[in-house]
């Protein structure tokens, strides 16, 4: 690697130590991490003297240096760089496609480019690849240099926001359009269900203990269930477009949970142990009590599933959070939710990790990865959840497993904390 020394280095303006004091996303409390990519030692001199040495212990900015695109790259695989400054002119890469192959490793981070006077046409593309902003090496000073890096990171930020915005909106249209199908396809099939029931009941009752029958009787035995299974199905249909009958009140999440338990242990197969870590003193949520049993058993389910055949734990928790719009912004919801006080249910296995591609459809109804699954499980907890003003977080990792956390308003604050309940059941088999 070529080049002076890498040094601590400081924005020249207050204007620029306010903004970094004022931020709220992206970069936290913590020095700014700008790592330059650039081979001439003179250039790597100018950018340091551009910025300024550090005259005081609290200085915001550090800065890394390497002298290649491909130990640079290396070196943004460690996901701690907050901005990057990138010579179009190195001894491995050259031109626009420079930027492209930064953006091939790393999707996020916001780029400034160096360029040469005169050369308009690259910079532009440059931008056009994925960058943020460039400067001309011949015109660079501290208060334009640290100003580019500034707004390099606020355009980026931006562009992720505006992202997650279409996100959720094309969520939002999908989730719309499905309720309505499956809210409508349910009402149908359930007036049909409920006249063939009503068929079959009548004609058991005419069968009575008549001899000779019994063939017939089983027969109609076996619609009968059938009818009912079928019930079942659009019933969740239903509750996914229209969030089932509505029999709210304050619920306690802890006490719902650990009276529900004693049916969800039974349902874990015994390679499994299942822990709970219930917080005491909870504030109250609105919600339907059988629905949110029913939650609880989808979710264990699931988490079951994942893990297999195989030694596994499935983690159960609640708790409360305060929540603020950009936690919101990554959780499927039913539009805006307000900031502020949530209860959580949380469910976790750690068994196989979600790929993307199923993480985009796991709420989406008769969706599933099960051979005889019905795919409405999460379509009917979503539907739940949205019909308690709540939202579910999914988060997903080889390392971790899957995580779901159902967030449900709270109503307010219970007086008296009470300690957290561990418990943990079902002794995996040796």
């Amino acid at each position: 690697m070529q080049g002076g020394p890498g040094g601590d280095l400081v924005f020249k303006s207050e204007s620029d130590r306010d903004w970094l004091r004022s931020r709220r996303t992206g970069v936290r409390q913590r020095d700014v991490h700008v790592l330059l990519i650039e081979d001439d030692p003179e250039d790597v001199i100018l950018v340091e003297q551009s910025l300024g040495k550090p005259f005081e212990p609290s200085h915001p900015f550090t800065l890394e240096h390497t002298a290649a695109l491909q130990e640079g790259l290396d070196r943004l695989g460690k996901g701690d760089t907050d901005v990057l400054l990138l010579d179009l002119d190195l001894p491995d890469s050259q031109g626009v496609n420079t930027v492209v192959r930064v953006r091939e490793r790393d999707s996020e981070v916001p780029i400034v480019v160096f360029t040469m006077c005169g050369d308009d046409d690259t910079a532009l593309r440059a931008l056009k690849a994925g960058a943020q902003d460039y400067l001309v090496k011949s015109e660079l000073n501290g208060s334009l240099l640290s100003r580019a890096i500034r707004y390099a990171i606020e355009r980026q930020k931006a562009r992720h926001e505006n992202e997650q915005l279409q996100e959720r909106l094309l969520q939002a249209l999908k989730l719309e359009s499905l309720g309505v199908l499956a809210g409508g396809v349910a009402w149908g099939l359930e007036r049909q269900l409920g006249l063939i029931l009503e068929r079959t009941d009548i004609a058991l009752g005419d069968l009575g203990w008549s001899s000779g029958a019994d063939r017939v009787k089983s027969s109609l035995i076996e619609i009968r269930k059938a009818i009912l299974d079928a019930t079942q199905l659009t019933s969740g249909m239903r509750t996914y477009a229209w969030g089932g009958e509505k029999t709210r009140g304050p619920l306690d999440l802890s006490a719902l949970i650990v009276a529900a338990s004693g049916f969800v242990d039974v349902i874990v197969p015994d390679n499994v142990i299942l822990n709970y870590e219930l917080a005491g003193g909870l504030p109250h949520a609105e919600g339907d009590a059988a629905e949110i049993r029913q939650v609880l058993t989808n979710l264990v389910i699931n988490a079951s599933e994942a893990i297999g055949e195989e030694l596994g734990a499935i983690f159960v928790a609640t708790g409360s959070m305060q929540v603020d719009r950009d936690f919101l912004a990554t959780t499927y919801s039913d539009g805006d939710l307000p900031e502020g006080e949530y209860v959580f249910l949380r469910v976790r296995n750690a068994g196989r990790s979600i790929d993307r591609a199923t993480m985009a459809r796991i709420f989406d109804p008769f969706f599933t990865t099960k051979s005889a699954g019905r795919g409405l499980g999460l379509a009917a907890t979503l539907g739940i959840v949205r019909g308690s003003g709540g939202a579910i977080k999914v988060e997903s990792s080889p390392s971790r497993g899957t995580e779901f956390t159902l967030l449900f308003p709270a109503l307010r604050r219970r007086r008296g904390a009470g300690a957290t309940t561990r418990k943990r059941v079902n002794s995996p088999r040796r």
